[in-house]
């Protein structure tokens, strides 16, 4: 291999076209700039066998210096850099990351301000290494090195990532262009030299040169201005907190703010925009206040800094949706902007949660940094859970609590039965690695097993073990999961709630580290009941790994409500099966995971199940909504695993029909979607499942009808629009209403449509001729061109575009779309529009072959492949799919090909007792 795995190369060209003059200015100056910057030097013998970092040198301080044009529409820009290091060990290297930026001169000074002999600088591409090789040994303990690098780079980039460009058109039709940052998770080192690596904290003064009708912010408080010469000004900003280098942000705009300072402690919170958005800031800068000071409060810990920004960015620039920089995070426009004039609560949910998110960030994340990407889940799981929690307490109004049930939880569940899924702490270290980290498992599993833990443990003391983990922690700034471990023990002992023999080492560590969610079986004989745990697969097979868990198991009764939430026990790993003691009086029935705080599913034995079929059947309110939700997912999840009798699972989803619910209706919603994804190649089966969630829907949409009514919240309205998608499928009247909203709503298309209106109008596009099709689309994209910044038009026609079955324009639009609304639009197209995976797949290819000259996140594209897998069950879609993931997507190959197996075999295995199952329940 050499030294360098990667081909070396003295300078690295920066993406985007530059003019021969250009080119040969820069050949000119580096002709001119001294030898050291020039020459290649002599490499040491230490061979670089990992994508880490050697650390034998380290930063403690970064001043960086950025002169941008951007408001000339000039996308290229000049950078300095100094970075005061130490040396940890004997070294002739100083080996930081660098990519894209080319070097225009480089010097290493030592404490005295002499210079160091530097023999040259090497670029190891594969690794992103700047390799600094020195004409002497550097010894540690023998004071701090400055390293001065002046740099020359560009935001002209299509990747979304790094300092790049985005643009708005403003009222005049003029292109407006801004700068800003998405360095997460590896794309610092794109926009200047730094150490990239999570667990390497220091401080950062930043200044930043534009013009001056335009302003920069920055992480930190602003310091300053100073005005230049040539219409320029420069903005230096406060030393920013200890904090790692996917934290650092900087936006050079011409946005507006609107902002509210609160006082004791005094803490400015703006949210910024282009000028014409300015009326849709007022809901976010409230609901960021109130997030902000109820998340103090309940962690105990003041933010750190006296301002923070949100800044709303262009959907189609902004792939990463939301990033929590330190004191200036961003968010795509569609989920921080709100119209009272013409949006509903349900987008005020959206606002709140992503703040939440982001701002929860703020502790954990920021304050509390993961060592390694492998701890991802340290600053993911407690964003995910506790926007939430702590939303729910900040906005009691919006019932956030039972919707993580519906959400997060139910999105780990989907993705945690397969054998290809990893554990919440996973090493990885490569570019690619590290991107594909940030999956369910980070967020959604993670976040529900911190629920898990809290629930187990009783809030009050899990909230103790967390605000140790902030103070004994925060000084360092850097955590692994033991750190988080040994916090939650403290206070789980000091308030006896956990056996003195146990350890949450043990008990948290056995699902940290084992992939997969456990399926516990329990039988019963007489009062006594047996339980077994096994790992949870969606296809039957043998688990290599024996996996095995801690499992809190809470049950409760009509008449014995003490284990509801709390564990009567926990469950302890490779133990065959363990009993347990529950008296029961005479005709009650008992309910496992009652209020669904574990994560795990639950298999009852025949007698059991049916007890709670009865007792659904005939009351199902004496059950709690989120153990309905769970009865139903575990019972079909189980069903479809075995292929076996559904009866019992179809008998349990006729409950629905008195149903009014969100959370079990959201469940059974998903679960449904899914059945008519796997059944839509089979005629027959197709049909009976239509009539079948007709008939469980049309109770529900009388309840609520075609029409919105005052005062409705969120939930109302989302359960109209289930109603109304399942209902259309089969009945007659509803898919007359559901025409008539085309024929309505194609004579004055808006912009803006409530839930109610857009399920009304996709049940019946999908219905409509060609001709009314295509018409509806076309009055659509004139409104769109005619508001191209418009992030709620935008949303709209890529719903209509799904609905419609516009392959092309859908495909387009989907490479933009965050992953819900992705998986919302595949399903319009491919299920709802019957448009086949293979047309998408083209379109796809298409797309993606001319990806240099279009915005996209290189991220979006495996993601986009892998949901797309569960469509693909045809020869020829497989092989075209297996085709695009071995060019465009290579890491998700084993994935990709582990789905399109399971789909052909679920297929084998369900679609004959489904049918004959089906058949039975619909005409009784």
């Amino acid at each position: 291999m050499g030294l360098f795995s990667g081909r070396m190369k003295q300078l690295q060209s920066v993406e985007g076209s530059r003019s021969a003059p250009v080119l040969l200015l820069l050949l000119a100056l580096f002709s001119t700039v001294p030898s050291d910057v020039q020459g290649r030097g002599i490499l040491s013998s230490r061979a670089f066998d990992s994508f880490r970092l050697p650390n034998n040198t380290v930063p403690t301080h970064y001043t960086l210096h950025l002169d941008t044009d951007v408001d000339r529409g000039i996308f290229d820009y000049t950078g300095k850099v100094q970075i005061r290091i130490n040396v940890v060990e004997a070294t002739d290297q100083i080996v930081l990351h660098s990519l894209r930026n080319v070097i225009t001169n480089l010097q290493l000074r030592n404490s005295a301000q002499l210079a160091v002999p530097v023999k040259g600088h090497e670029f190891d591409e594969e690794k992103e290494f700047l390799v600094i090789n020195l004409g002497t040994v550097l010894q540690p303990n023998s004071g701090s090195y400055t390293l001065d690098i002046d740099f020359t780079n560009s935001i002209d980039r299509n990747d979304q990532s790094g300092f790049y460009r985005s643009s708005y058109t403003d009222e005049q039709g003029v292109t407006r262009y801004h700068g800003l940052t998405q360095f997460e998770s590896v794309d610092a080192r794109t926009s200047f030299p730094c150490y990239d690596e999570p667990g390497i904290k220091t401080t950062y003064d930043i200044s930043i040169t534009c013009g001056t009708a335009y302003h920069a912010r920055s992480n930190a408080p602003l310091l300053g201005i100073k005005l230049l010469p040539g219409g320029k000004k420069i903005t230096t900003f406060a030393t920013t907190p200890r904090m790692q280098t996917y934290l650092v942000a900087w936006l050079v705009s011409d946005f507006v703010y609107e902002r509210e300072v609160l006082k004791q402690p005094q803490l400015a919170v703006s949210t910024w925009s282009k000028p014409s958005s300015a009326n849709l800031l007022s809901y976010s800068v409230d609901a960021s206040v109130r997030f902000i000071r109820a998340m103090e409060e309940y962690f105990g810990e003041l933010y750190t800094m006296s301002k923070i920004d949100n800044v709303a960015i262009k959907d189609g620039d902004y792939a990463a949706g939301a990033m929590e920089n330190w004191g200036l995070v961003t968010y795509r426009e569609s989920a921080i902007f709100f119209n009272p004039e013409t949006q509903t609560q349900s987008q005020q949910i959206g606002v709140v949660t992503i703040v939440g998110h982001e701002f929860t960030h703020q502790f954990f994340g920021n304050l509390l940094a993961p060592k390694w990407w492998s701890y991802l889940w340290l600053s993911e799981g407690f964003a995910r859970l506790y926007q939430y929690y702590v939303g729910s307490i900040s906005h009691p109004e919006h019932g956030l609590r039972e919707r993580f049930v519906t959400g997060p939880m139910q999105n780990a569940f989907s993705s945690d039965g397969s054998p290809t899924i990893r554990p919440m702490t996973y090493y990885t270290d490569t570019r690619a690695g590290i991107s594909r980290l940030f999956d369910r498992i980070a967020y959604d599993k993670s976040g529900s097993v911190l629920r898990m833990m809290s629930y187990a443990l009783g809030e009050r003391t899990f909230q103790k073990g967390l605000r140790y983990y902030v103070q004994q922690n925060k000084a360092n700034g850097v955590v692994e999961e033991s750190n988080l471990f040994a916090s939650l023990e403290q206070a789980a002992k000091e308030d006896a709630v956990l056996p003195l023999t146990f350890s949450m080492h043990d008990i948290f560590g056995s699902w940290s580290n084992q992939a997969g969610v456990p399926i516990v079986s329990v039988r019963r004989e007489g009062d006594e009941f047996y339980f077994t745990q096994t790992r949870f697969f969606a296809e039957p097979q043998e688990d290599p790994l024996d996996s095995s868990w801690w499992i809190p198991i809470s049950f409760s009764t009509p008449s014995n409500t003490a284990y509801e939430k709390l564990p009567a026990f926990w469950m302890p790993p490779h133990v065959s099966e363990v009993s347990y003691t529950i008296p029961l009086a005479e005709g009650e029935t008992l309910m496992f995971n009652p209020y669904a705080t574990g994560y795990y599913r639950m298999s009852y034995e025949d007698t059991m199940l049916n007890e709670l079929i009865q007792r659904l059947n005939t009351d199902h309110a004496s059950v709690q909504p989120a153990a309905r939700a769970r009865l139903i997912d575990d019972t079909l999840n189980v069903a479809h695993r075995d292929g076996g009798d559904y009866n019992a699972a179809l008998g349990l989803m006729s409950y629905l029909r008195e149903e009014t619910d969100y959370v079990p209706w959201v469940v059974a919603h998903e679960n449904l979607r899914y059945l008519k994804t796997m059944l839509r190649g089979d005629e027959k089966a197709s049909e009976l499942l239509q009539t079948f969630t007709e008939q469980l829907a049309t109770p529900l949409l009388e309840k609520y009808s075609f029409a919105k009514r005052s005062g409705e919240s969120a939930n109302d309205e989302e359960l109209r629009s289930i109603a109304i998608e399942f209902a259309c499928s089969a009945s007659e009247s509803c898919k007359s209403a559901a025409l008539a909203s085309v024929t309505v709503k194609s004579r004055s298309v808006r912009n803006v449509y409530g839930a109610t209106d857009r399920a009304l109008l996709c049940s019946g596009l999908q219905q409509a001729e060609v001709e009314e099709r295509q018409g509806f689309v076309s009055q659509v994209s004139r409104m769109l061109e005619s508001q191209p910044d418009d992030p709620f038009a935008r949303k709209y026609i890529q719903e209509v575009v799904a609905c419609t079955g516009e392959v092309l324009k859908g495909v387009r639009y989907l490479l933009e779309l965050d992953e819900s609304e992705r998986s919302n639009a595949l399903y319009r197209l491919i299920v709802g529009s019957n448009v086949t995976p293979g047309d998408l797949l083209q379109s796809l290819h298409s797309e993606l072959s001319r990806r240099q000259s279009i915005s996209i996140n290189p991220a979006t594209i495996p993601k986009v492949l892998l949901e797309l897998s569960h469509y693909v069950t045809e020869p020829s879609e497989i092989s075209l799919l297996t085709s695009v993931v071995s060019q465009f997507a290579p890491s998700v190959a084993s994935e990709v090909n582990y789905q399109l197996m399971a789909n052909r075999k679920w297929i084998e295995r369900n679609v004959g007792p489904l049918t004959a199952a089906l058949s039975l329940i619909v005409s009784v």
